[in-house]
């Protein structure tokens, strides 16, 4: 630790909010719901907020080559990516750091698909992305089964991103949370958070949801932020909402329901040193015994 209070991971407190909505097939609307949103959330005192995974379109394979945007490179043509300019446009005129859910992107060289997140600064500058790395392909027989592979592609990368004022926060989409080893690479980057566009269904979200939330928070000691979409009744895609936020000790600081709400917590520095102080894993791991894998990528 940096300090006898804090490991000097959140440079300051810091409120967050988690926007819960639900994303139609009218992609000027979805884009004008989530802005009112994001202003809502910044008149309440959140400096940094969150966005639902494909916040801009329907959740659907079939959906994401129709509504998929071009990204790179950055700036694109405001032609290509309407999304971008309008998260920008929300980010600066809202003063906020914006983690912008996820929308689908094109990447024109190959045809290729990617769920992506967009994560711009309070003077609407884009500051990172994320492709999301591990692709939503399950099979629960007779309740869903659902394939991102048949239209998307894997990222790459375990992405964080340095907001200047706060510190970094590690990034993943949706499904990414499942993977302990993703979460543990991004946490010993120094990260003070761990956030999640999502999108989880009737049939994972309560089987899973708040377990792995609680779970990647806990393993890592530092603040866990899921935003999901809300449910809308009639949709192809029912999203289990319940958008979150768990702090380092794996307890749930503030969630909702299913429905359109936006869900906010303060952050802060101590929260994170006394967690690690208490229960002093990171001290006391048997690198003898196994390999400390965020040195294997």
């Amino acid at each position: 630790m940096t300090t006898s209070e804090g490991p000097g991971l959140l440079h300051q407190p810091v409120k967050i909010a988690c926007i819960q909505f639900a994303s139609g097939s009218d992609k000027p609307l979805n884009l004008q719901e989530a802005r009112q949103c994001v202003l809502e959330a910044s008149s309440h005192g959140a400096k940094i907020v969150v966005l639902p995974e494909c916040f801009n379109s329907p959740y659907s394979t079939t959906s994401f080559p129709e509504y998929a945007e071009v990204l790179q490179p950055a700036p694109p043509p405001e032609s290509s990516s309407p999304s971008f300019y309008a998260l920008s446009s929300m980010a600066k005129d809202a003063g906020v750091y914006l983690v912008g859910g996820s929308i689908p992107e094109l990447e024109p060289d190959t045809r290729k698909i990617f769920n992506t997140t967009l994560v711009f600064s309070p003077h609407g500058e884009l500051l990172g992305k994320h492709r999301k790395a591990h692709l939503f392909d399950v099979d629960f027989p007779g309740k869903m089964t659902f394939r991102e592979s048949d239209t998307l592609s894997p990222g790459n990368a375990i992405t964080t991103v340095d907001l200047p004022e706060y510190g970094t926060i590690g990034l993943g989409i949706c499904y990414d949370i499942r993977f302990a080893e993703f979460a543990t690479v991004a946490s010993r980057k120094g990260t003070f958070a761990l956030i999640f566009p999502s999108a989880f269904n009737s049939t994972t979200g309560p089987l899973h949801w708040e377990l792995l939330a609680r779970a990647r928070a806990l393993d890592n000691q530092l603040y866990v932020a899921m935003c999901s979409q809300s449910y809308e009744p009639g949709s192809g895609y029912p999203a289990w909402g319940h958008s979150m936020v768990v702090d380092p000790n794996g307890q749930i600081m503030a969630t909702t329901d299913r429905g359109p709400a936006i869900v906010y917590a303060d952050l802060d520095d101590i929260s994170i040193g006394q967690a690690r102080k208490q229960v002093p894993i990171g001290f006391q791991r048997r690198w003898d015994l196994y390999p400390d894998i965020s040195k294997l990528v």
